[in-house]
């Protein structure tokens, strides 16, 4: 079985497929004002798209090379890794955002890898539409783009270019929810009964994704902080931090 077959099985049934899952967990959770909650499944659902994008161009979804040096380091949960190693693949014209490097690294830093809350974590009131627009943007490169036919031998030219010069129409931009990806798990979600929960989940307050193109929406936005006991006053001490140490991992 051809290499690049089975790594697309896996961009798009371990990866994307979940990714996509993680996402509408992700807004449930921030619908239900749960920050750390919304704060992992939105990271998981970014860190699983940007893995699948490599695996779909036939790059490792596990290691990078760190710079100036041969050494291979594990990607785990950091998502400016991912985005750096996606970015290296120049005939994508993979752009996002400005602002989507710092918001990554929020994600990864409060998300990622604070799952127990082992340092102060905060999210504001736009963190949905971040995620929203984070996401449609990475999410239409999740995909394989061939350059030839099924069943053909040959490289059909400029097959893989007009795909990509689709993917990057700037007519979309004004109105994304007309892009769609073929078999993806949201396009889906989309086609179930308005009433189904994961569609509602979905569809609530998006401007990204729904059946409809919408210039804006109203709904209750969801901003909180919260320190955890070790970085709080009483926690100064040295003895309480070495007592404390031997029962979790601070």
């Amino acid at each position: 079985m051809d290499l690049q077959v089975i790594l697309n099985t896996f961009a798009t049934d371990v990866f994307r497929r979940q990714a996509d899952y993680d996402y509408i967990a992700a807004r449930m959770n921030y619908r239900m004002q749960l920050r750390q909650q919304f704060l992992w499944s939105a990271q998981q659902a970014v860190e699983k798209y940007l893995k699948s994008i490599l695996l779909y161009n036939g790059k490792s979804a596990r290691y990078y090379l760190q710079e100036g040096s041969l050494k291979k380091k594990e990607f785990g949960h950091n998502l400016s890794a991912l985005n750096h190693e996606v970015s290296k693949i120049d005939y994508l014209k993979f752009k996002l955002p400005e602002w989507s490097q710092q918001y990554m690294e929020y994600l990864s830093e409060l998300g990622g890898f604070n799952r127990y809350l082992t340092k102060s974590s905060y999210n504001t009131p736009d963190a949905m539409h971040k995620v929203d627009e984070l996401i449609w943007n990475i999410r239409r490169y999740c995909q394989y783009i061939a350059d030839r036919g099924i069943g053909c031998r040959h490289e059909v030219p400029g097959m893989k270019e007009a795909v990509i010069s689709s993917i990057n129409n700037p007519g979309y931009k004004t109105k994304p929810v007309a892009f769609k990806l073929f078999n993806g798990e949201l396009e889906k979600i989309l086609e179930r009964p308005h009433k189904d929960p994961a569609r509602k989940a979905l569809v609530w307050a998006n401007l990204f994704y729904g059946k409809r193109n919408r210039k804006s929406v109203t709904f209750r936005s969801m901003s909180s902080s919260e320190i955890p006991p070790q970085h709080r006053d009483w926690f100064e001490s040295e003895t309480n931090r070495e007592t404390i140490s031997e029962y979790i991992r601070l």
